[in-house]
């Protein structure tokens, strides 16, 4: 684009000048292993020290490139920046009036889901082999975050005039409810418009809404002691660390008649062999056995990519006499949830053109007689013709009663969608095909992002079209060269934006 001086702005080269300097703050930020962590919970750090301290960082980045900063209950934060110049409002005479500017978010998370799995080198080490760069939250989402501050740097950097002011604002429970921005709509104004760097190129701009539970195993007593009535029993299960991940290890400790579980054994290996699945079994010393199961991890939104280890490894158990409990618990598995992603077996499939159909993650898997606990983690997520969360979960109430389970309460989040003829869409489709040469094909998604807290926002990147996505998997990554790709597009974005005439 050309400045009024006739210079032309090549937001390319803008990044990678600082590339150097982006890669450091941001390997600085990713060595934060920023999950939430109740053990760490305290006076400023609502959901543990680490992700404090992730949120701190950040702001502490954007305060040195002279930022202005504030932090909303520990849990939230955003740094702010007006350009002094012919459009007024320096950082010093702020207001929240639209009529005075208004402001353009960008929103941000520093959370990340748990370092499960295999990885290739550390995961809270940025670690650069083969033009890409790998830690938990290359990807999803802190070097898109900073890929934001950079973007916005390099605007204020070049003197860009605005019309509005820019507010990165800064999230850690993404991952885990969105209360962070809960907490920031109590207390902060919401914007003209604006996006989230976390999903993928072009634009996405309808979301499915969610519905978050878990379907609790009513304890029967008496069941408890008819155990021994099945040839084998269940004594403990366990699988998945992130509610919104395909877990991709699983296990079970089974007791009974030692030559039944040494039948049991090869079943399991001739069932994982016909399959194509790697699990093991090992004896303990108490004489019960212990099965393994390796799945394949993957986003919530996106279940039938991964292999589900809890639910592989009970739909083995179910097909054996198990009585208790435990069989309670096996039998509901496997009839409601074993092999069904799109939530046919609970009566709550259903589909659109927009979004397409509903989604079903059972992320954490839990049974252990000894504290009575018998538990899935339902992670829904749905198109607009879905209806709305409170019907599904009326649904499911009714489907599970037979089975004796309960759902606890839930987390609800409806659709989310911003028209396409929206000034705000145009704009970023324009900087997203002159800065790429590619078509801005509108696109949905099953994620939930930050955009669906806010009016008028939509998710924007980073992920290319074509690009692996390697969010909440072992050796998650991004491209160096996509990252500052995205950078740029950020700082065009974040100046066209900031400069629009209308609201929309």
């Amino acid at each position: 684009m050309t400045r009024r001086d006739g210079s032309v702005i090549n937001w390319n080269d803008e990044a990678e000048r600082r590339q150097e300097a982006l890669l450091r703050d941001l390997s600085s930020l990713l060595a934060i292993p920023s999950v939430k962590d109740p053990a760490t919970v305290g006076p400023g750090q609502p959901l543990g020290e680490a992700s404090a301290r992730a949120l701190a960082h950040m702001l502490v980045l954007a305060e040195r490139e002279g930022l202005r900063t504030e932090t909303i209950d520990g849990i939230v934060g955003y740094a702010e920046f007006a350009y002094g110049g012919e459009y007024g409002g320096g950082n010093d005479s702020l207001t929240d009036d639209a009529s005075n500017g208004g402001y353009v978010a960008v929103l941000c998370h520093v959370d990340v889901v748990p370092a499960s799995g295999e990885w290739t080198s550390p995961p809270f080490e940025a670690t650069i082999r083969d033009g890409r760069l790998y830690a938990r939250g290359a990807l999803d989402d802190k070097g898109p975050a900073i890929a934001a501050l950079y973007g916005l740097l390099i605007v204020k950097e070049l003197g860009l005039p605005l019309r509005h002011r820019v507010r990165l604002i800064v999230g850690t429970d993404e991952e885990t409810g969105m209360n962070c921005m809960e907490a920031y709509n109590r207390k902060e104004p919401p914007p003209l418009f604006g996006f989230t760097p976390d999903a993928d190129f072009p634009i996405v701009h309808a979301e499915k809404g969610q519905v978050n539970t878990r379907m609790t195993l009513r304890f029967n007593r008496a069941a408890a002691g008819d155990a021994r009535m099945g040839r084998f029993e269940l004594a403990a299960f366990q699988s998945g660390t992130a509610a919104n991940m395909v877990p991709d290890r699983a296990e079970a400790t089974v007791r009974g008649d030692p030559h039944a579980l040494g039948a049991l054994t090869a079943d399991y290996a001739y069932f994982c062999l016909r399959r194509g699945l790697d699990g093991s079994s090992t004896p303990l010393a108490n004489g019960s056995l212990l099965f393994r199961m390796n799945g394949v991890s993957a986003h919530g939104m996106m279940p039938e990519a991964g292999v589900n280890a809890g639910l592989k490894l009970l739909e083995f158990l179910a097909a054996h006499p198990f009585a208790g409990n435990g069989g309670r618990f096996i039998r509901g598995a496997f009839e409601l949830l074993a092999g069904d992603t799109r939530g046919e077996a609970l009566g709550i499939a259903c589909a659109d053109d927009v979004t397409g159909p509903l989604t079903v993650t059972v992320g954490l898997l839990n049974y252990d007689p000894e504290t009575e606990e018998g538990c899935f983690h339902l992670n829904i997520r749905y198109p607009a013709c879905g209806g709305n969360g409170e019907w599904i979960v009326d649904t499911l109430r009714k489907r599970l009663e037979p089975y004796g389970f309960v759902l606890t309460p839930p987390t609800l989040k409806s659709p989310h969608q911003v028209p396409a003829a929206h000034l705000m869409i145009q704009t970023l489709q324009g900087v997203y095909a002159e800065e790429t040469g590619m078509e801005a094909t509108l696109l949905s998604t099953g994620g939930g992002t930050y955009a669906c807290k806010l009016a008028n926002c939509v998710a924007f990147g980073p992920l290319f079209p074509g690009e692996p996505d390697t969010a909440h998997q072992p050796d998650e990554s991004i491209g160096v060269a996509s990252l500052l790709k995205a950078t740029a597009i950020y700082a065009r974005a974040i100046y066209e934006l900031a400069n629009l005439d209308e609201l929309g």
